[in-house]
């Protein structure tokens, strides 16, 4: 994967995993970062942080229309 300009609290897709995950912190070297699983629908972080992965497996999260749209039909019909 292109190594993008990865930063604290953007999300992010990791190769190899499934799902969506948050930066919480990256080495001072700019090498690794520890990240999260987050739910985007509900915006809310879920379980505990991997550490140190490396950054060259990190890409921008990015939402096709059609994810978008289901999300926010779901957003709209469910109740926190």
């Amino acid at each position: 994967m292109a190594r993008a300009n990865i930063k604290i609290g953007q999300i992010v897709v990791q190769e190899g995993l499934i799902g969506a995950y948050r930066v919480v912190a990256v080495s001072p070297d700019g090498q690794t970062a520890d990240i999260e699983k987050f739910d985007v629908s509900s915006q809310k972080s879920l379980g505990d942080p991997l550490r140190a992965v490396a950054l060259n497996k990190l890409s921008p999260y990015k939402e096709d229309a059609s994810q978008a749209a289901a999300r926010i039909v779901r957003e709209a019909t469910t109740e926190d």
